[in-house]
This record gives C-alpha cells, structure tokens and sequence, in this order.
C-alpha cells in the first residue's frame, strides 16, 4: 500500500489517505516507466496554499510490497508541485491520485475539529490549479521551500544562532507522533509546552499595550523532530507542543467554520487577547500575533519579530520570514498571502494562554 497527503493547509492538518494494494501497485508501476514525473519529497514551493501530493510507504505495508516500493524508486516523492522533469505528466498523476481524497483523514491520525475534507471540494480545487496555465509559471518562479530557507538564513544576519534551539534537544525523535495521539484524546487540557524559540526578547509597545518581541529563530521549528508536528498556530503563540495546535482545542472551543470570527474566538478561548486590550506585564511574554483566514478551507498566523519583520510557519513546512512572493514581510496585511485573502487583525498571546 501507499499513503497520500495533499499538502495544502498551514493551520489545519492535511488531508492524507492509503491507496490499497492494486491501486499501489499500477501507479508505482506507471512511475518505473515516467520517473521524470516524479520529484523529492522535499521539492515545492515555498508558498501558502497548495503546495502537491506526497507519497510515500505506508507502514502496514507487507515486506514485499515494501520492497517492490523502494527497489525502483524513492520512498517518499512528491507528484503535482511543478518540480518533476515532466511537470504535465506529475499533473495528471496528481489529478489521478485526487479519486481518493473522498476517503481522507487528518494526516498523523490527529482528530480535526475542522469542516470535513469532503465538503470542502479540495479535489475541485487542486484539479483547477492544476489545469490553469498559471499554476506551472507560478510554480517555477517559486523557489523551493529549502532553496528559499538557505536563502534566508544567508540573507538574514540577525537571524538567532542555532546554539538558541534549546529545550527543542529533550525530545525523543518519536515524541511528536505520541504528542499528536495525546492531543486527540484530551481537548480539555493544554499540551505541555517543549520549548519555545526565545530565551530572551525585547519589550517594545504596540499602541499603548506592552509586548514582547524575540530574534527570528527559524532552526528552533526546522529540526526534523519539531518541524512536522508544529504549525502556525504554534508559531505565533512561541509554543513547541508538537501537537499541531488548534485554536480551541484546548478548551474544546475548536470551530468548524473557517472565518474570522470562528477561528479567533477559539484563539481567545485559549487565552489571546485581540488588540487593543493589553495584557498585564506579568502575562510577559506576550507576543504580538496576525490572523488571515482562506475563507472556507484554512487559517495561518503570524509573530511580530524583533528584528522589525514577522515571521510564520506554514503547516509542517518550514518556518520563514517570507511571503509567497519571497519578500521579507514587514506588513502581514499587505503580504502576498496566496489564498489566504481575509485580514482577521491583532492578537497578543500571553503567558497564561494554553495550546493543545
């Protein structure tokens, strides 16, 4: 068998779903001849929104479709992100694996209190992107989400060293596969927080409201044991719980609407304050946060930085400082955002606020 996962989402989990052995079997076949439609699992663009289809071994598999997988071909690719050798044929080899998503489930087998995947038309929606001309030039303007990163710790002196990463070291490499089944058992309470990305910060003012802002440290989110099971949602509130928080989920307020109002009334279920109401100085630290909604589908927040911009974590990807037209983000209401067209406005996270 093999898993599928549509990677598109930064605050929800994504859809993932298993082909069963047949259907395995003729598309790992089909590829032996086509290899050029495939790409690294590593190779998409680093932007917000639909970013292609990841395959990979399922781990129920048997021994001997296992090694049919890995014999000819990668354990885990990516078809439909516009960096295969022949990116016409990755399209329809994604547009094929699409049949399946009728049947998908958050990915890392994490409840989601979100709209159901079927009623969300994903398929539609990722076969129109498919299908514009567009999307293969927006695509090949996009650096990768890695070549991007190198390019931005490179660019970014201030960035904060990796000696900063800190707690991120305690964890066991499977911690965050336990966290995420712990996450979906108890809504009610808040997930151990691992680690955060700032031992210090700056205080600084926003209207007449005190905050905290710490260096960009983007390696504290990118280790490979952090960076797929933290979000968004994570990132703003400077909380490594590695279990892909959900506003609410902590206080079982999680919506099912993706909109402004849903998804910050959980965030303030948790402990968020909108703007203009200020925290006390001994919530510190309080960071200063941005909500934006893909009306319908998702959500994804920012952290005011203090090197003067903001930075984000799209999903399981990595952690930047960039928006989707690879420029330095020192407004995230002018931003290029992708799909992400709705402005919520301003939270601050506080010390007492809870994430699950």
């Amino acid at each position: 068998m093999a898993r599928v996962t549509l990677d598109i989402f930064s605050g929800r989990p994504n859809p993932s779903w298993v082909l069963d052995e047949k259907e395995a079997r003729e598309l790992l076949r089909d590829l032996q001849r086509r290899p050029e439609a495939l790409a690294p699992a590593d190779a998409f663009p680093g932007i917000l929104g639909y970013r292609g289809l990841v395959v990979e071994a399922d781990e129920g598999e048997d021994a001997s479709a296992a090694s049919e997988f890995g014999r000819a071909l990668p354990g885990i690719f990516r078809v439909g992100s516009g960096r295969a050798a022949d990116n016409g044929r990755s399209f329809e080899v994604a547009e094929r694996l699409l049949s399946g998503i009728g049947n998908a489930a958050p990915a890392h087998g994490l409840q989601d209190a979100g709209p159901s995947y079927d009623k969300m038309d994903l398929r539609g929606l990722v076969q129109r992107a498919l299908r514009d001309s567009s999307t293969s030039a927006a695509f090949a303007k996009a650096p990768t989400d890695a070549q991007a990163y190198e390019l931005m710790l490179r660019s970014s002196a201030q960035a904060a060293p990796s000696s900063d990463v800190g707690d991120a070291s305690r964890a066991a490499p499977d911690s965050g596969t336990q966290a995420l089944a712990a996450a979906a058992a108890a809504c009610w309470n808040p997930a151990a927080v691992i680690g955060s990305d700032a031992s210090s910060w700056t205080a600084a003012t926003v209207g007449s409201c005190g905050v905290e802002l710490g260096a960009f440290n983007p390696t504290f989110w990118n280790a490979a044991s952090t960076r797929p099971y933290n979000n968004c949602y994570n990132y703003a509130t400077n909380r490594r719980t590695d279990t892909f928080a959900q506003p609410g989920r902590a206080t079982c307020a999680g919506t099912s609407t993706m909109a402004c109002a849903n998804v910050s009334a959980g965030a303030v279920s948790d402990g968020a304050l909108p703007a203009g109401t200020c925290a006390s100085s001994t919530e510190a630290p309080r960071w200063y946060m941005a909500l934006v909604i893909w009306p319908g589908y998702d959500y994804h927040w920012y952290r005011r930085q203090s090197n003067g911009y903001w930075g984000h974590k799209p999903g399981s990807t990595a952690a930047k400082n960039t928006d989707d037209s690879g420029a330095i983000i020192y407004n995230p209401q002018t931003a290029n955002r992708g799909p992400y067209t709705n402005f919520c406005g301003y939270y601050f996270a506080r010390s007492s606020m809870g994430v699950q």
